[in-house]
């Protein structure tokens, strides 16, 4: 574990340092994406103050609920982008240097590609989760649990994506069927947290993850709810449990496609 470890964090640092090398273009990204996201949360406010609250969400709950989708999405995708891509490693048989590497095969696969453009996301996020902290005047307990619950929903991130991009090893289509999958996943979790009432709440909590990245985290913290905040942190770790599993059993179904590939 270790080992494993210090692997993946080396690989990363190279990943960044490769990408840094093009200031300009690195800067151009990161910046880009930054003013993408603050259009997104600008349509959502103008959306409640012109139909009103929804489930008594207020734009400030809006800032937070970005800020928590951006961390999330960027800290996966700027360290583990390669998860995203292993539907492709499979459809050209470059999956097959990843498992003659001595390095733990998930780990390596994660580490193999970074994207710029998602470090723009984690920023984001940041800002916005620091915004949201001062307009609800977080107390130390409010903190700490905003601290732990990122925590959690990048980790049911994580493992909701390699759960997702697994499937890629199933289908012979697998890029196209994974990202399906995944705007399924991830679509939701972007819409006011208010708007999930009953059955549909119960779906994208324990089915389809997707409020456990955003909602359930700000809402346990702006109600001081340890009942929300136990929940999420619980099915986080049943989610990444799960992830290992799948993920072993689909790179068992992996063929390869005997083509000549040559990568780093």
């Amino acid at each position: 574990m270790k080992n494993d470890l210090s692997f993946a964090i080396y690989a990363i640092k190279k990943n960044i340092q490769g990408s840094a090398e093009l200031r300009t273009s690195f800067l151009t990204n990161v910046i880009g994406m930054m003013i993408n996201n603050t259009a997104f949360i600008l349509l959502w406010v103008f959306f409640i103050n012109a139909v009103g609250q929804i489930g008594g969400w207020t734009p400030t709950d809006i800032i937070g609920l970005n800020g928590f989708a951006a961390l999330t999405y960027g800290l996966a995708f700027s360290t583990f982008y390669g998860i995203r891509k292993m539907p492709d490693y499979a459809a050209t048989g470059a999956f097959d240097r990843f498992m003659l590497s001595p390095k733990n095969l998930l780990v390596r696969v994660s580490t193999s590609a970074f994207s710029t453009s998602a470090v723009g996301d984690v920023l984001f996020g940041i800002v916005c989760l620091g915004i949201f902290s001062f307009l609800i005047h977080t107390n130390i307990i409010q903190l700490a649990l905003l601290l732990i619950l990122a925590f959690a929903a990048c980790l049911v991130f994580i493992s909701t994506i390699i759960i997702i991009y697994s499937i890629g090893f199933l289908f012979t289509d697998g890029n196209n069927v994974s990202e399906g999958i995944f705007q399924l996943f991830f679509t939701p979790a972007m819409f006011d947290g208010g708007a999930y009432q009953g059955g549909m709440r119960l779906i994208f909590t324990f089915i389809i993850p997707s409020l456990l990245i955003g909602t359930m985290p700000i809402e346990a913290i702006k109600d001081l709810s340890f009942v929300k905040a136990t929940l999420v942190v619980g099915l986080s770790a049943v989610w990444f449990l799960l992830s290992i599993l799948i993920f072993n059993r689909s790179v068992k179904k992996y063929e390869s496609s005997n083509f000549m590939t040559f990568g780093n």
